[in-house]
């Protein structure tokens, strides 16, 4: 009963967002270091998923940094921020 009460607050709670959003595009980046973690890419892919069936259009971008660091890395070159952008 906790579950069902619990998962009812977190609809009633996105019920603005997706009266907001509902039939627009909405872009989500997801970061480099949560694709690391099954459990997490698993549980954004639901919420896209989700997004997708209350008529939001999610556009997904892959942020990568952290791979793009150790690729740098790899081939003797320092990853140099400046303004927090590599």
């Amino acid at each position: 009963m906790e579950d069902a009460v619990r998962k009812t607050a977190v609809l009633i709670e996105a019920l603005s967002w997706i009266r907001r959003f509902r039939g627009r595009y909405v872009v989500i980046k997801l970061g480099g270091s949560a694709l690391e973690e099954e459990a997490a890419v698993k549980s954004f892919l639901t919420d896209v998923i989700f997004m997708r069936t209350v008529g939001m259009h999610p556009i997904l971008v892959h942020g990568g940094g952290k791979a793009i660091s150790q690729a740098m890395n790899s081939a003797g070159i320092e990853p140099r921020f400046v303004n927090g952008r590599r």
